[in-house]
């Protein structure tokens, strides 16, 4: 009986034992995750790039909320600055507790300022997230480590394997276009093909009649896609000049074509402004109509030699302008007589060993 009573005892301090020890686990209080304070040095004068405010800005927006408190109260400091790295942008970001121990430090550059502090602010956030919503898995190789959240959607992925990697150096790549989605309902982007101008204009020469001739002219461009070089035809009708002496009259007009390859020296296709070096051949023929000329009348004198341009062209989307001036050297020039009342023949003019001119013309994209 005694027995029987001491047993019952102790199954009842036993029980009690274990609920005490339940309620004590119980009432103990959760171990608090850490607080981060956020502390950034910022560069003084033009070359500033990341400021605290737009660091915050970015790790608002990648957590959803400001986990940052004062200072005085964190058990961890996130602190960092700009670093001179030469012709790039770099940052250093470091992780210290509040007894002065760092925790971890990063190094991020990139090209620009704004993927600079995109960069650096994502690197933040990760350093201020709670432990329950850090990455668990981690994959190492060598020195550097890599957190991986395989149900994270591909482009998370890859955003974070841009900015999150814990090597020393985080690069970020210039960015790249989107693949197009496959489909067969999904049209092809259109292959740019070379450009077909036509268009009129005007120019005047010197050398090729007796005085200042002015003309009106025709002209073809053809321009290849992602290049320097381009292609170019015109052609011209020069209006005619009145002479008179006592023995003859009549007029002289010309005609002329020219074929030339041209080089973009400079090409800003944001102002739409393009500045060739043209080369090429010139023909051309002086059409008299005179009579008393000693030699047969109406008869074309032609002319021949290489032919070179400097041109600035300003293109509106398919509409373009193109101001020229150039020059050529014909091979043979032509002499031009008559007979004086002395009957003595006498030079009435001849062509210009250098014949130049300046035009203008506009042109319309037709393909």
């Amino acid at each position: 009986m005694c027995c029987h009573h001491a047993a019952r005892r102790w199954r009842t301090c036993g029980v009690a034992v274990l609920i005490a020890l339940a309620a004590g686990l119980a009432s103990t209080p959760a171990r608090a995750d850490p607080s981060f304070a956020l502390s950034w040095r910022e560069r003084s004068g033009a070359t500033a790039c990341v400021t605290e405010a737009a660091l915050r800005a970015v790790v608002k927006e990648k957590l959803g909320r400001d986990p940052f408190v004062d200072r005085e109260r964190a058990d961890i400091v996130i602190e960092g600055e700009e670093v001179s790295s030469g012709a790039r942008l770099r940052a250093r970001v470091r992780e210290r507790r509040r007894d002065g121990v760092v925790l971890g430090s990063r190094d991020i550059d990139a090209e620009t300022c704004p993927r600079l502090i995109r960069a650096t602010g994502i690197v933040v956030a990760l350093f201020a997230r709670p432990p329950e919503e850090r990455e668990p898995e981690v994959e190492r190789g060598g020195e550097s480590e890599r957190t991986v959240d395989h149900g994270a959607r591909p482009e998370e992925r890859a955003e974070r394997a841009e900015t999150e990697p814990s090597a020393r150096v985080i690069r970020i790549p210039p960015s790249t276009p989107r693949r197009r989605p496959s489909g067969k309902n999904v049209p092809e982007e259109p292959r740019r093909s070379p450009e077909l101008s036509l268009g009129l204009g005007g120019s005047a020469a010197v050398g090729l009649l007796p005085s200042v001739s002015a003309a009106t002219r025709a002209v073809a461009r053809l321009e290849l896609p992602s290049s320097r070089w381009s292609f170019e035809w015109s052609g011209g009708y020069s209006l005619p000049q009145s002479f008179a002496t006592r023995t003859v009259h009549g007029t002289l007009s010309a005609v002329d074509q020219q074929l030339r390859v041209c080089l973009a020296l400079t090409e800003r296709r944001g102002i739409g402004i393009r500045i060739d070096a043209c080369g090429g051949a010139f023909w051309g023929a002086v059409v008299p109509h005179a009579v008393g000329l000693r030699e047969r009348d109406s008869s074309w004198r032609s002319l021949a030699g290489p032919v070179s341009a400097l041109a600035v062209q300003l293109r509106d989307s398919a509409r373009a302008a193109r101001l020229e001036l150039g020059m050529t050297a014909p091979v043979a020039g032509r002499d031009f007589y008559f007979d004086s009342t002395e009957g003595r023949p006498e030079r009435l003019y001849s062509t210009g060993a250098v014949i130049g001119f300046l035009g203008v013309s506009g042109l319309f994209t037709i393909l």
